[in-house]
């Protein structure tokens, strides 16, 4: 069980789960990536897939698990496709919608059993423990605070269609950060077809462009590519993308002030570029 513990002041919260001490990669035997394509008896039953076969048998383009090392009590992998190297900014955009409507439906079907985050750790120097790229859903109970970023206004447009923009806020945590958000009244729970294709048509070259960018610079391309996103599915909803340029040091640590070196006007211009 997920273990929820408060600072003395009641308002720092943090998660304690042992499960996660030797993951997979992580526990010094020989190792067979539980996410490739016949490796499916490697993780728990499937709870939801795309792409024909029978279930926990191969034939599927994404495959939904339970994690076999969660953080909360209710933990879901969503394993991209069975290539072990290929992600978003490398599959068809067909491939990417289907990506999209599993979250959407995974969140419809979990929504009632907490408060639903969907994200995503790509390289193991974003957090990944596998390399094989996916995206992982986490609920956490109602009564437990959480403090995620609110929605930021849409300044320095990257992109836009007529039913989504993405942009770098003036409130930028993060070198290149780059934030994606709807157009009108789209709920992300009701998102249709036509417009989870036009969401996947921002989303994907977002990503491309923030691959050239760090392939472009001497410094960034000293480590591999690799960058978080998350998607904050409730009012205002919005998907952020944190690509792992820089790392995090002492004074952010200690005083919880960001610190961004690239203006969010000068990285919107980069990426519209890229």
């Amino acid at each position: 069980m997920a273990d929820y513990i408060s600072d003395s002041s009641k308002t720092r919260w943090m998660v304690s789960n042992p499960k996660r001490l030797v993951r997979t990669g992580m526990d010094g035997k020989p190792f067979r990536c539980p996410f490739c394509n016949g490796n499916e008896a490697d993780t728990p039953p499937e709870v939801y897939r795309v792409g024909p076969g029978d279930a926990d048998k191969p034939g599927w383009e994404i495959r939904v698990v339970p994690n076999l090392f969660p953080i909360t009590d209710v933990h879901e992998v969503v394993v991209h496709s069975p290539d072990h190297e290929k992600n978003i900014e490398d599959f068809s955009l067909s491939h990417v919608e289907n990506i999209v409507k599993t979250y959407v439906s995974r969140f419809n079907f979990l929504k009632s059993q907490g408060k639903v985050f969907i994200f995503s750790n790509q390289s193991l120097a974003s957090g990944a423990s596998l390399v094989h790229p996916h995206s992982q859903i986490s609920v956490v109970p109602q009564d437990i605070p959480t403090n995620t970023i609110a929605l930021q206004p849409a300044l320095n447009i990257i992109e836009q269609n007529d039913s989504f923009v993405s942009y770098c806020p003036t409130y930028s945590e993060w070198s290149y950060e780059v934030w994606i958000k709807a157009l009108g009244q789209i709920k992300f729970e009701e998102l249709k077809n036509e417009e989870i294709s036009k969401f996947a048509g921002i989303l994907q070259p977002a990503i491309k462009k923030l691959k050239k960018i760090h392939g472009a610079n001497p410094h960034y391309s000293k480590k591999p590519f690799g960058y978080n996103f998350y998607i904050y599915p409730y009012s205002e909803w919005y998907l952020r993308i944190i690509p792992r340029f820089m790392e995090r040091a002492g004074f952010e640590m200690s005083t919880g002030i960001m610190v961004n070196s690239v203006d969010p006007k000068q990285a919107s211009e980069d990426l519209k570029n890229a």
